[in-house]
């Protein structure tokens, strides 16, 4: 119990320190605004809207509040994310789509959080 307590305190204290999140967020100063511009138009594919299409990688994105002054995470800010990785990799769409919201995470350094998963389609 006294260990959950000090890393709860130790969550707090860094947050409240202004420390980053330890998940990768791509913001426009590490883009650029044509990758960002580009990401938005990006289409999200069903499955069978994918067929035919060749898979680059598997791109994951996240979406995290660590800060009291921050917004809180999203699910839409976790796939822009998403959208963003997959432009980066030369994508032309995204398929398969899943995302799923967290609490507060030790390991990320988030009060809250969203986690998207997805294909960068060719």
């Amino acid at each position: 119990m006294k260990t959950k307590i000090a890393l709860f305190s130790l969550l707090v204290l860094a947050s409240l320190a202004g420390c980053t999140a330890f998940v990768p967020v791509q913001t426009l100063d590490k883009t650029g605004i044509d990758a960002l511009l580009t990401a938005t138009k990006l289409p999200i594919l069903s499955d069978a809207e994918a067929t035919g299409r060749t898979v680059i990688s598997e791109v994951v994105g996240y979406s995290c509040m660590n800060q009291a002054t921050e917004p809180s995470a999203t699910r839409v800010g976790a796939t822009d994310q998403v959208k963003i990785l997959a432009v980066q990799k030369g994508a032309t769409a995204v398929s398969g789509l899943v995302c799923s919201e967290g609490g507060v995470s030790l390991v990320r350094n988030c009060w809250q959080s969203w986690e998207c998963k997805g294909k960068a389609l060719k």
